[in-house]
């Protein structure tokens, strides 16, 4: 559900993403229009039309793309051909057929004219005003970015991040009473934050001079040409005495009664706003404002005025008190309520005074800094000097604590356990991993520091948050221990997983969620159960650690001896974890009816421990378990759940994309793959905005896509794709790893079915180099490598080169695997493809007919080996084999949905010279084979 107050926003926002735009006295914007109508679109003279004004011209300015529709205006990016630029047209629009035009033109230009009087960083510079075909438009600086508004919904902010954003729009509102104008449409959707964090506030369509400020003709004159029309003025009134003009939750009382406003009116307004965005909740009920503000000081028109009019009347004060457990200051909540007194004169001065009672700490911080000059200065710097000794006493000792868990022994034991397993990766690997747990250990010590300081020092939160705060930091550091527990045992597979492992941690920043702390199942208070369950938690966590490292066996046996012991506790959120672990190292193992049992249970002890982050992740395990058990429909009800729990969490994007990746995943086992692309590329956009470029999951999920990409014969588009996901890969894990390698064998894969056979020859050798070095010469995974090798060459017509590879290839797999096992056709069809190319036809009918006698093979590979036999077999002599092979081959073709080698085949067939006629089977009914996917 949105708020009212959430719904409208202003001109002049950056094209990506795309904003919302809607009425400023209005909340909810227009409503939508008629079947049959745009929605922008007015069918009259001098009203904006989206429809009408793309690809136009507005004066010298060329709308390119539509942004968004506010209360006055339509904006639109569009480029300035003679600076060369990309600006922020406005546009009005008229929204009701029976608008009055002229008004509406008058209010846009008012705009344009009051934005243009303020120079200052933090309002949104105008470039230029003028009209086009009877309507105002106004050129803006493009910004690229979204609202304040959609700057809180990104992400958890902290009280100082919100306090120093709004600190920025602040200043942008004391420059305009300054320049001598009031906002008075002041809310989040007004104010833009760019990209690189600049604050704009715009959307002055209601601004006013304040007080008796004089009438600027000059400027009006200046910024439209005279020739164009008279100039309407700023200070001339457009709405009658008492108009109410604003946006009520954001309104002050004097607004509620139509008064003449001054700055102090945006004042309240900026309060409201602040209030909100720091505690979660209104200040206030917009309808009991009103109806207070009438009471405390009735209209002129109220035939009910009494001659007490001039005296404030005694009223209850419809202004909510701020949450008593919130982290936010004591300092900051007393500046905030006096902005939003009822009474004008009961709040600051100015802008200016409440921005300084807000920038206690800024200031505090810069005399800490000056350190000892002068002797006033000096005193400040002892007294304050005391106090923080005090504190740091208090909360000291973070960085001891989680220094017992990562700190330099631990650091030198993981190094030293990765160079033993004879990687040629572990120093490198142990270098990247402990960079990570560096990051991980410093914000640990950082929230136990300030979990313990907003207690103990600054005063703003309870005992008990404090306790669910240090209970679940101490949770992350058993997480952090066992982890580098297990890296210190680490076993030679588990050191190329390690980074994803430490990457896998979770956050200890989830320890500064207090709503989900508080929400959760309360721990026993029986200091023995309470122990009991911090045991419990060290073994969980070991078990994770071993999972996330590669140890299957070992974490299995320990969550099975582990699970009974916590379901006796009966403390759910630890009963859905055992269960979440155990269910998914079931299924894992291949015991996936009973692994998907234990994770749907899990699930259930999730939502009734209210343990929401695990739900969703249990969810996740869940919908691809059951897509790998082909209940498709049950997959999809467990995603949608998982969707909804986060919306209801507010959103996490790493989570989001986890669910969207497995949903991607069950759709290419379903056959979706058009549906898996769209999934994969929400999830990509999602983790690039969220994670560091060089992440492993980021380019774990470019690469799905690209792999997609490349089942659904996008063969362009994947070797793009695939091209960015190997990049990603060396960022994250460098040139010398296993998914570098799959990287170059995929990519490899896409530019060979593009025929640049030479390119794709380069990134297969390198795969196989990786994997050479990493794996030995003797491994399946290198004979497969080759195999692709002897791809390219083939391609190349170098058939001595690829002979050798091929029977490299097959000798490995020959000693590897069982003789009938699947992947070995791919080198025996190899090998007498490339014997085929150099004449030696007699020899390749041995291995081709080996490639052919896989029945499981794919289709289609069984086809182009059938196809190769069918053509040795002609050149041989065997006619009549010759056709019979042919014939097969087509139908296999078809089979596999292969249209064009099919008549490629018949094509052959058909220039051959008359023989005896062998009549081919009925084509099969082409069929689908899916590989299913793991993640």
């Amino acid at each position: 559900m949105v708020d009212r107050d959430d719904a409208g926003s202003a001109g002049g926002t950056g094209a990506e993403p795309p904003t919302k735009l809607t009425g400023s006295a209005g909340e909810d914007g227009p409503p939508p229009s008629a079947p049959g109508t745009s929605r922008y679109h007015t069918g009259r003279d001098g009203a904006a039309s989206p429809r009408g004004t793309l690809g136009a011209r507005v004066g010298r300015f060329i709308p390119l793309k539509l942004l968004g529709q506010g209360g006055m205006g339509v904006v639109y990016a569009a480029y300035d051909p003679d600076l060369d630029r990309k600006v922020a047209l406005k546009l009005l629009r008229v929204a009701e057929p029976d608008a009055d035009l002229e008004a509406g033109r008058t209010r846009l230009l008012r705009e344009a004219q009051a934005m243009a009087r303020i120079s200052h960083p933090n309002v949104i510079p105008v470039f230029e005003v003028g009209t086009w075909d009877g309507q105002v438009f106004v050129t803006m600086e493009m910004v690229e970015g979204g609202t304040l508004r959609d700057w809180l919904r990104e992400k958890p902010r902290s009280w100082r991040e919100v306090l120093q954003t709004y600190l920025a729009a602040g200043r942008g509102l004391e420059a305009a009473h300054a320049a001598g104008l009031v906002h008075r449409d002041f809310k989040p959707t007004n104010v833009l934050v760019g990209r690189d964090g600049r604050v704009f506030v715009t959307d002055f369509g209601l601004a006013r001079p304040v007080g008796s400020l004089e009438p600027d003709a000059g400027l009006a004159r200046a910024l439209v040409p005279s020739s164009e029309g008279s100039s309407q003025r700023l200070y001339e009134p457009l709405t009658r005495a008492g108009a109410v003009m604003g946006t009520p939750p954001f309104m002050s009382p004097e607004q509620f009664r139509g008064e003449v406003v001054d700055a102090r009116s945006d004042q309240f307004s900026f309060c409201s706003a602040l209030y909100r965005a720091l505690y979660g909740t209104r200040p206030f009920d917009p309808d009991e404002l009103s109806k207070a503000a009438k009471s405390l000081r009735p209209s002129a028109e109220d035939p009910e005025r009494t001659s007490t009019l001039e005296r404030p009347l005694q009223v209850p004060s419809p202004i909510q008190e701020p949450p008593r457990d919130s982290k936010v200051p004591a300092w900051v909540r007393r500046a905030v309520m006096r902005g939003l007194s009822l009474e004008p004169d009961g709040r600051f001065s100015s802008m200016a005074e409440l921005l300084e009672a807000l920038s206690q700490e800024q200031h505090l911080a810069r005399r800490r800094r000056l350190g000892g000059g002068a002797v006033a200065a000096a005193a400040l710097v002892a007294a304050v000097g005391g106090v923080v000794a005090w504190q740091s006493r208090v909360c000291a000792g973070a960085e001891g604590l989680v220094a017992e868990s990562w700190g330099p022994a631990a650091r030198q034991r993981v190094t030293a356990a990765f160079a033993a397993t004879g990687s040629p990766v572990a120093a490198d690997m142990a270098a990247r991993v402990g960079g990570v747990l560096d990051a991980y250990a410093s914000t640990w010590a950082r929230q136990h520091t300030e979990a313990c300081e907003a207690t103990r020092v600054h005063e703003v939160q309870t005992e008990e948050l404090l306790s669910h705060r240090v209970v679940c930091l101490e949770r992350r550091r058993k997480d952090l221990r066992a982890l580098v527990d297990a890296l210190a045992g680490v076993e030679r597979p588990g050191v190329e997983k390690a980074l994803d492992a430490a990457y896998a941690l979770p956050s200890p920043l989830d320890c500064a969620d207090l709503e989900a702390l508080t929400g959760q199942q309360p721990r026993p208070a029986d200091p023995a159960k309470r122990a009991e369950l911090e045991a419990l938690e060290g073994g969980l966590a070991e078990v994770k650690a071993l999972l996330d490292t590669s140890r299957l066996p070992q974490a299995l046996e320990k969550a099975r001896a582990l699970e009974p012991k916590v379901v006796a506790t009966g403390y759910l959120p630890l009963v859905a974890e055992a269960r979440f672990h155990l269910g998914w190292l079931q299924a894992s193992q291949g015991q996936k009816e009973q692994g998907a049992a234990l994770l749907e249970q899990a699930v259930f002890d999730a939502e009734a421990g209210r343990a929401d982050r695990l739900e969703v992740s249990v969810l996740n395990k869940l919908l691809y378990v059951e897509g790998e058990r082909e209940r498709f429909e049950h997959a999809s009800r467990w995603a949608r759940l998982g969707h909804a729990t986060l919306k209801r969490l507010g959103g996490d994007a790493v989570l989001e994309s986890d669910l969207l990746v497995n949903g991607a995943n069950v759709a290419l086992m379903e056959g979706r793959a058009e549906d898996a692309r769209g999934l994969l590329e929400q999830a990509s956009g999602l983790l690039a905005k969220t994670l560091e470029p060089g992440h492993p999951k980021r380019a774990r999920v470019t690469f799905t896509l690209g792999r997609t990409l490349l089942e659904m014969g996008a063969y362009a588009g994947a070797a793009k794709v695939l091209e960015e996901a190997l990049a990603q890969t060396e960022a994250a894990l460098g040139r010398k790893h296993l998914d570098v390698a799959r990287r170059h064998q995929a990519l490899s894969m896409a530019l060979r079915e593009q025929k640049d056979f030479t390119k794709a020859l380069e990134h297969a050798r390198a795969s196989v180099a990786i994997q050479r070095e990493l794996l030995g010469d003797g491994h399946v995974k290198v004979a497969e490598a080759l195999d692709e090798e002897g791809m390219s060459l083939l391609g190349l017509g170098r058939y001595e080169e690829a002979l050798k590879v091929y029977e490299e290839a097959l000798a490995v797999k020959q000693r590897r695997l069982a003789p009938g096992a699947e992947e070995l056709q791919y080198s025996y069809d190899g090998v007498g493809q490339a014997l085929l190319g150099l004449g030696k036809t007699r020899e390749a009918l041995e291995p081709l007919r080996q490639a052919v006698s896989f029945a499981d093979a794919e289709e289609d590979s069984l086809g182009e080996s059938g196809f190769a036999l069918a053509q040795a077999l002609y050149k041989e002599g065997q006619s009549a084999e010759a056709r019979v092979e042919a014939a097969k081959a087509t139908e296999r073709f078809t089979a596999a949905g292969r249209a064009p080698r099919a008549e490629a085949v018949r094509s052959w067939l058909e220039s051959l010279p008359p023989e005896e006629v062998v009549k081919e089977k009925p084509a099969k009914k082409p069929s689908r084979v899916v590989k299913k996917r793991r993640k």
